[in-house]
């Protein structure tokens, strides 16, 4: 796949109104979630979306541009739980809690998500669109992370060593709960994630 034939259009504000191609991508989430990603196709989508192929095609051009959106619609969907959280809650711990729970939220595990991450991180290692947007995420929940570990550290590189500890213990057990069956129950893999963070607090 090369670079120069995909669009740039999608970013993280492509998505934020119900519109069109915010009513395209919902219809591309179900599809996923009944066929998986290997079955898409923009047939499936027109259908469950009541639109045209046509207009499918004249919002996201290729079957490449409708997968990359979802990709940007999960990874906003946890840009802004991230903002909320900062909003809601001033306790640093309970933040680094909230936003451990925010990547297990029924969002990021329906079946849709299931298997549109794992295909995310795979896709990001290949193609040059994908890991530029996984490099934004990772990036923002890091640097979200490390905020939180500062206030209760007090040392700049521990508080950037335990975010990143944090972010790889979140992702590995996501994964694990995604493929395999222990942790099998979601609060089990939460709670495991939350162990880490214990630990990674307890010099504090």
């Amino acid at each position: 796949m090369s670079d120069h034939k995909i669009s740039e259009r999608f970013t993280f504000g492509e998505l934020t109104e119900e519109s069109t191609p915010l009513r395209i991508m919902h219809s591309t989430l179900e599809e996923i979630s009944t066929n998986g990603l290997s079955g898409l196709t923009t047939k499936g989508i027109s259908q469950r979306a009541n639109l045209s192929t046509g207009i499918i095609h004249h919002y996201f051009d290729t079957k490449d541009n409708l997968v990359y959106a979802a990709y940007v619609y999960l990874v906003r969907d946890l840009h802004q739980s991230s903002l909320a959280i900062f909003r809601a809650e001033s306790d640093p711990k309970k933040r680094l809690q909230a936003m451990i729970r925010m990547n297990f939220s029924s969002v990021h595990i329906s079946p849709e998500a299931r298997d549109v991450w794992p295909q995310f991180w795979a896709q990001a290692a290949h193609e040059a669109r994908a890991a530029r947007l996984l490099r934004v995420y990772y990036r923002r929940f890091q640097s979200n992370l490390a905020h939180d570990f500062r206030a209760l550290l007090g040392d700049r590189a521990k508080a950037q060593a335990a975010a990143n500890l944090l972010l790889a213990s979140i992702h590995g057990v996501w994964f694990i709960h995604r493929f395999s069956d222990s942790p099998k129950h979601l609060e089990e893999s939460i709670a495991l994630v939350e162990q880490n963070l214990e630990l990674l607090l307890k010099p504090a």
